[in-house]
């Protein structure tokens, strides 16, 4: 989900994009964690290199090619 909604000027970047499950993303919808009052658990960051290698290495193997369109740079 989109800490900024994306309709509102929010990002696809990572400091912008956080994991929620499917009925807390419909709850939150297009309004801010905090206007939700949805507290987030962490601040979403740039995972390690290693994880993003990783990531990147399943998709080009043709597994879980649907992460491609959350990776971003």
């Amino acid at each position: 989900d989109h800490v900024i909604p994306r309709s509102r000027g929010g990002l696809d970047n990572w400091e912008n994009v956080i994991t929620a499950c499917l009925s807390c993303n419909i709850r939150k919808g297009n309004r801010t964690p905090q206007e939700a009052e949805m507290p987030m658990r962490r601040i979403p960051l740039r995972p390690a290199s290693s994880l993003s290698f990783e990531a990147t290495r399943q998709i080009n193997s043709g597994k879980h090619t649907e992460w491609g369109k959350y990776l971003i740079g």
